[in-house]
């Protein structure tokens, strides 16, 4: 019905058409429903509702298409697209299976498919992105080319070109995403500022809103990480982290927990607690003013432990055995009172009844009496003193079943010997220092044994330097050898074949 209304229809059947030239070019498509000026003007396929004035008028051969609006879906040739409200999936192309709801919702997409757009302006810069769910006007505004995005809420994800795999729900959620990934924003204006920030988790009104290329934040709480651009930070609570801004690998736990405005940029740092507040690097603060319970739950104490047996403190320092040697000189130690509380002790002030101040330089350990200043000892008359550099000496030596000499680190053995950039001296090099200094090279001639001594473990290393190095002199020994066989190997064959040569000019002359 109308001027033109299916106008070249041939074999096509059940088809309604309302309006000037509606389906006016549909020859054998059927089933379809056409209603407005204009409204499936091209249409040659089956399945179709078309509303408005040229709706689906591009569409030849997209099928089960339902456009309503004016120009929805105008360019449309994909499948099972639904695209409701002016202009909704305009320039839509090949798209398919998409759904548009919205005036000019899904505008510009022309391939994206599996799309759902609900709102005013939803997802309309979208042109190839596929797989997102925009709902919410202007929501996923801009978004070009990006993919498996929810964005849920008023301008959520408005700014996203390229992001993909995100989920932003709320006002101005993830409003300027540009192309971060994998980002769960949720609340009002969480994230409002992250372009490309990825794998970030910001719950609570205003979380995270600042961020804008820290990645890997967990931020949970209204405002919780509210100025952060950090990386690898959990902050949980309201205004967790708050002053937090260029900081990263850092843990807030608790309403106010975090850093103060001094301190913005802390680095591995731990505040857990109510207002708890850290102001170092690499450190854990536990409470704002709080006690500590380790095996009790109502702690006295800045910190109490409670072991499972009386008589045990339940602390253990496994670097701090009774072996290790005292660095610092002291008559004052810790110990406890009567109630378990642990209290600075005195040596001379009878903590330990009978010591003297000398004694008090020495600890004995068992068997072994160790030096509390550092002392040297001489075992002997011939000596006053040991020399620099020495702690012990024995008069008329030590008799011991075993010696073992500490080494500090692995440059002090000689397996750099066998590095690649180590220089081999020519054997011609070493016999002319042998002529020149009557020893070997680095070895202490007997003048200097005599002088200084011999240190074990620096001679050991020498020693098997040398060894090392003379297995290197074979290695090429032996190198050369093989390489002298191969040449005279080849002389011979050559010979051979020579006579061989001269053996059948003869026979033939």
């Amino acid at each position: 019905m109308g001027t033109g209304a299916g106008f070249s229809n041939t074999t096509g059947c059940n088809n309604v058409a309302l309006g000037p030239e509606a389906l006016f070019l549909n020859l054998i498509g059927r089933n379809n429903v056409a209603v407005g000026d204009s409204a499936g003007y091209q249409n040659l396929a089956s399945g179709n509702t078309f509303v408005g004035a040229k709706a689906g008028l591009s569409n030849t051969t997209g099928e089960r298409a339902t456009f309503v609006g004016d120009s929805a879906g105008f360019s449309s040739n994909g499948l099972s697209n639904t695209f409701i409200g002016y202009k909704s999936g305009l320039n839509t192309t090949a798209g398919s299976f998409n759904t548009f709801l919205g005036t000019q919702a899904g505008l510009s997409n022309t391939t994206g498919s599996y799309n759902l757009f609900v709102g005013d302006n939803a997802g309309a810069g979208n042109t190839t992105g596929r797989e997102n769910l925009f709902l919410g006007p202007s929501a996923g505004f801009t978004n070009t080319a990006g993919r498996f995005n929810t964005f849920l809420g008023l301008y959520s994800g408005y700014g996203n070109i390229n992001g993909e795999n995100n989920v932003f729900l709320g006002y101005h959620s993830g409003f300027n995403n540009l192309n971060g990934n994998f980002n769960l924003f949720m609340g009002t204006e969480t994230g409002y500022t992250n372009t490309s920030g990825v794998y970030n988790t910001f719950v609570g009104n205003g979380a995270g809103y600042y961020n804008q290329t820290g990645s890997n934040n967990t931020l949970v709480g209204l405002n919780s990480g509210f100025k952060t651009t950090g990386s690898d930070n959990v902050m949980i609570g309201g205004a967790a982290g708050l002053e937090n801004t260029l900081g990263s690998q850092n843990t807030f736990l608790g309403t106010g927990a975090g850093v103060s405005p001094a301190n913005p940029a802390l680095i591995n740092a731990t505040a857990i607690g109510y207002e708890a507040e850290v102001s170092a690097n690499n450190s854990v603060v536990l409470g704002k003013g709080a006690n500590v319970g380790i095996g009790t739950s109502a702690p006295t104490a800045k910190l109490e432990i409670v072991s499972g047996s009386a008589g045990t403190s339940g602390l253990k320092l496994t670097n701090l055995p009774i072996g290790t040697a005292t660095t610092l000189r002291t008559t004052k130690f810790l110990t406890v009172d009567v109630a378990g509380n642990v209290v600075l002790g005195n040596i001379t002030s009878g903590a330990r009844e009978g010591e003297t101040t000398t004694a008090a330089f020495w600890e004995r350990n068992g068997q072994v009496l160790r030096s509390m200043d550092g002392n040297s000892v001489v075992i002997g008359t011939s000596f006053n003193k040991t020399p620099k550099g020495y702690k012990l000496f024995v008069e008329e030596g030590i008799l011991t079943e075993k010696v073992k000499v500490a080494l500090k680190n692995t440059s002090e053995w000689s397996d750099y010997v066998f590095a690649t950039d180590y220089r081999l001296k020519p054997l011609a090099e070493v016999a002319a220092y042998i002529r020149q200094h009557r020893h070997l090279p680095g070895i202490p001639s007997a003048t200097e044994v005599v002088e200084q001594g011999v240190d074990l473990g620096k001679m050991n290393a020498k020693l098997l330097e040398k060894i090392e190095e003379l297995t290197l002199y074979s290695i090429q020994l032996e190198q050369s050898n093989q390489k002298q066989q191969q040449e005279l190997q080849a002389v011979k064959e050559k010979q051979a074949h020579l006579e061989q040569l001269l053996q059948e000019l003869i026979k033939n002359k």
